[in-house]
């Protein structure tokens, strides 16, 4: 007990905080704005060192504690491998990371902004306001060298190697239990027409504005332009706007136009995921599309 202690005053010791002046009860804060709460000890024994690699789990969580992401439905393990590096921003989780050992499990909150457009490389989600937090809860499960890491990743490509044919298999099973029936289209996406809307289809130049909501062959919603009501905008045909499965979808639509797609993950978020980490690797993602308005070029 008594070394448990003493570990529980030095991670104390270790974060420069604020003290008791948090404006998150529980929370302490760093000189650098971050919010950390030690949740659970593990054995003491190890830090990550710059260069290594971190085997995470990872809830993402609203200010006001509702779930939107964690490492669970990443993959198969549940978890995910970091390369630790400097922090990507100004009180950034990664932070407090330097300070966890291998088994510790620490809550943080940071700022929504800078964790998306700095260390995901990603606009804000539509349900997250600007200026708001985001809670993390880290458990830091194993730390990896450079060597360990390169052996772990052989491992894991060798459970993935197989895994385009087992998503094939799930869109089936989804499609055989499901009625009306879709239409297989050329490029491996399904279509299910809603609603036929008036006028040409969407050409390169055009300008779109679309409603639609995203979920996985399970029914789980994973984002929701109605959820906002802010519908996306964008021009059809430059490269970076929306992923290749939902163009080439609204490019089959007119004006006034609802339709079902399920797209595969190649033409989604393929063998990495969003870079929000919300959708897995490998991941069939279902859309429905609502195109409220085209203007031609």
């Amino acid at each position: 007990m008594k070394i448990n202690y003493l570990y529980i005053l030095f991670a104390v010791l270790i974060f420069a905080s604020c003290g008791n002046n948090s404006a998150y009860k529980g929370y302490t804060q760093t000189e650098s704005g971050l919010y950390y709460k030690l949740q659970m000890i593990g054995d003491g024994k190890r830090k990550p060192s710059i260069g290594e690699y971190l085997q995470l789990v990872i809830t993402y969580k609203t200010e006001n504690d509702s779930i939107f992401m964690d490492t669970y439905s990443m993959n198969d393990i549940g978890m995910v491998v970091l390369p630790f590096n400097h922090s990507s921003f100004h009180g950034s989780f990664e932070e407090g990371l330097s300070t966890m050992n291998e088994g510790d499990s620490v809550s943080f909150i940071v700022d929504a902004e800078p964790l998306f457009s700095q260390f995901f490389k990603a606009k804000l989600p539509l349900f997250l306001k600007p200026g708001s937090k985001v809670k993390m809860d880290i458990k830091l499960y194993k730390i990896f060298t450079e060597s360990d890491y390169q052996a772990e990743l052989k491992r894991y490509e060798a459970i993935v190697e197989d895994r385009d044919i087992e998503e094939q298999r799930k869109i089936q099973v989804f499609i055989d239990n499901n009625t009306p029936s879709y239409s297989k289209l050329a490029n491996g996406m399904y279509y299910l027409p809603i609603t036929q809307g008036t006028g040409t289809n969407p050409e390169r130049g055009d300008k779109i504005k679309i409603h639609y909501t995203g979920s996985f062959l399970n029914g789980k919603i994973f984002e929701s332009t109605y959820d906002r009501t802010q519908p996306l905008e964008f021009t059809c045909g430059e490269q970076g706007q929306v992923i290749i499965g939902l163009e080439s979808a609204i490019c089959l639509m007119n004006e006034g136009a609802k339709a079902k797609f399920i797209i595969p993950s190649h033409l989604a978020y393929g063998e990495e995921g969003s870079s929000t980490g919300i959708i897995p690797p490998y991941t069939t993602v279902i859309y429905e599309i609502e195109l409220l308005n085209l203007t031609k070029k």
